[in-house]
């Protein structure tokens, strides 16, 4: 060998190993970002459940119809809520991080301002958006009271009937504020920020906490106090969020109405996708309420704190789902920053660390709450009847949480990839396994608790793995994983 060729060898293998530690750098730039989203966005989440859970363990004290009441009527208000609610917040997340990242690798000053116009303009097209959607299900929820819960196996001579519809219209009053606190929180999530909704969620459940019992007893509101108390809060908060975010991104609707026409297209014609979603999404929960109510109230209400409780253990997965949302959506927009072999390489990173992530949190809150299910039980409610139907479920019900932890950052990673389509399909596949599930088991007579939260543990898994099945088709948008089967991909470019 040559001194010459000697030397090249030496130039190359010097090259290779500054690339793959340029590569290492980049993961852990990147798993940092992860985390400065995700943990702020895991405490805010750790927090906003307990509002359900303060609701929960004030009525608790009221008896088995008005928990279980109270129960159906959150079970219809969260399942029409998520017809509107979803669509935006998902939407919003996922575009305005593809804006960001389309700026990603521009230094100039034309462009950075062109950059900023269009945020303004998607920020201020989904918050206008948010409005209509509150005011709608103002209406709906003040008009359709009765109606809706009827339709969820309530009829008027039921015990449990009043309270539902009296906490439904209550509720009612404080659905723009929520809407718009839903929708604010997702612009602020795909812009990478998720410290400053934490503050103001902190401020919300500490007045929610103050104004719940004020309301359920000290103004003998009952089941409806638990729902005056949170759109108190809510609206009391929204303002100054509203006005942070303004800081950050001008918020201008009527100044830039004209120009607002094409971001709306695109909402809506994305949202029109999450929409149908969703619709499965909320068809399959509102089925095994409906089963659970006409168990009786006792069965409803063991069902209603279970779905709480479990709702709270995994709710702060999302965080996961959020940062690796924001995160794959502004990679995949970003052309300029990398070259596409490592593209692969950081989209993989992605996906491997929020699988890992929500898999670990969920199975040790699941975990954490089973060995300590005596005593979370005895905390929610102070019926003996409803605690021990809770406990019957609760391994069934853990289960379903686990699956559920899987399921928010599979979600994540398919949003965070704008494959709305699939998203879609995908979830309508969960949707037909389960209720396919609930109506063989039907057939055979009376359903029970532990059948209806089996059919729930299928109907997250079913999403889990069809998710999985999709990115590692690498087809579609996910074609960008080809890379990351070839050696190559190490040399940065």
């Amino acid at each position: 060998m040559t001194a010459k060729t000697s030397s090249n060898v030496v130039n190359s293998n010097d090259d290779n190993s500054k690339n793959v530690q340029d590569l290492r750098d980049l993961k852990k730039k990147l798993t940092r970002e992860f985390f400065s989203i995700g943990f702020p966005a895991f405490i805010q989440l750790a927090a906003e459940p307990l509002a359900a859970l303060v609701d929960t363990a004030y009525i608790g004290r009221l008896g088995p119809s008005v928990i279980g009441g109270a129960g159906v009527a959150i079970s219809a208000q969260y399942a029409v809520s998520k017809l509107y609610n979803d669509p935006l917040l998902r939407t919003s997340i996922s575009l305005v991080a593809s804006i960001d990242g389309q700026a990603r690798g521009i230094n100039t000053d034309s462009q950075t301002a062109k950059n900023e116009k269009k945020l303004s303009i998607a920020v201020s097209s989904a918050l206008l958006l948010a409005f209509c959607v509150g005011a709608i299900q103002l209406v709906v929820f003040s008009v359709l009271a009765s109606l809706i819960t009827r339709g969820m196996g309530l009829s008027p001579s039921n015990p449990m009937y009043f309270s539902a519809v009296s906490y439904l219209r209550v509720r009612a009053l404080g659905t723009p504020a929520a809407t718009l606190w839903l929708v604010s929180n997702g612009i602020f999530r795909g812009l990478g920020d998720t410290r400053t909704p934490l503050i103001y969620s902190f401020l919300f459940t500490a007045l929610n906490a103050i104004l719940d019992p004020l309301f359920i007893f000290t103004f003998n509101f009952g089941a409806s106090g638990a729902a005056a108390g949170t759109a108190l809060a809510q609206y009391t908060t929204l303002i100054p969020l509203m006005m942070a975010l303004n800081r950050k991104v001008k918020i201008d609707i009527l100044g830039q109405l004209p120009e607002l026409k094409s971001s709306l297209k695109t909402y809506l014609k994305v949202g029109s996708l999450v929409l149908f979603r969703t619709v499965g999404k909320v068809l399959a929960y509102s089925v095994c309420a409906r089963h659970a109510a006409g168990l009786g109230s006792v069965a409803a209400a063991a069902y209603n704190l279970t779905f709480q409780l479990g709702f709270a253990t995994t709710q702060i997965c999302e965080a996961v789902a959020v940062a690796v949302q924001t995160l794959l959506a502004r990679e995949l927009a970003d052309d300029q920053t990398h070259s596409p072999a490592i593209k692969a390489k950081l989209v993989r990173h992605l996906i491997n660390t929020a699988l890992f992530m929500g898999g670990t949190i969920a199975t040790c809150l699941s975990l954490t709450t089973f060995l300590q299910r005596d005593s979370i039980l005895r905390g929610l409610t102070n019926n003996v009847a409803i605690r021990e139907a809770s406990a019957v479920i609760f391994p069934v019900v853990l289960l379903t949480q686990v699956f559920k932890g899987l399921a928010y950052p599979v979600n994540g990673i398919i949003m965070g990839g704008l494959d709305w389509v699939f998203s879609m399909v995908a979830m309508w596949g969960a949707n037909v396994v389960s209720i396919g599930m609930i109506s063989f088991w039907s057939l055979g007579g009376a359903i029970t608790l532990g059948q209806i939260w089996l059919a729930l543990a299928a109907f997250m898994a079913t999403q889990v793995v069809t998710g999985i099945i999709r990115y590692e088709s690498k087809t579609g948008v996910w074609k960008v994983l080809k890379g990351d089967d070839e050696d190559s991909a190490i040399a940065l470019q």
